[in-house]
């Protein structure tokens, strides 16, 4: 009984950790690239994230935190 209750509880942690990962940013007002939400859940690793980002930034855009 023990073992279902310490799996169980595992298992609603790695939810948790899991959903509040969801950081997105609004970008808007870029030059030539669509206004765009991005999440990094989107990508597979955060680098790729963060690079996309930047892409943005560069080409004129305003990114901000939803």
């Amino acid at each position: 009984m023990k073992k279902v209750i310490i799996i169980g509880l595992f298992f609603i942690g790695m939810t948790v950790v899991s959903c509040s990962k969801d950081n997105c940013k609004e970008c808007t007002g870029c030059s030539t690239l669509p206004t765009a939400t991005l999440c990094e859940d989107d990508f597979e690793k955060t680098s790729n994230y963060n690079d996309q980002v930047e892409n943005y930034e560069s080409d004129g855009c305003t990114c901000k935190t939803k």
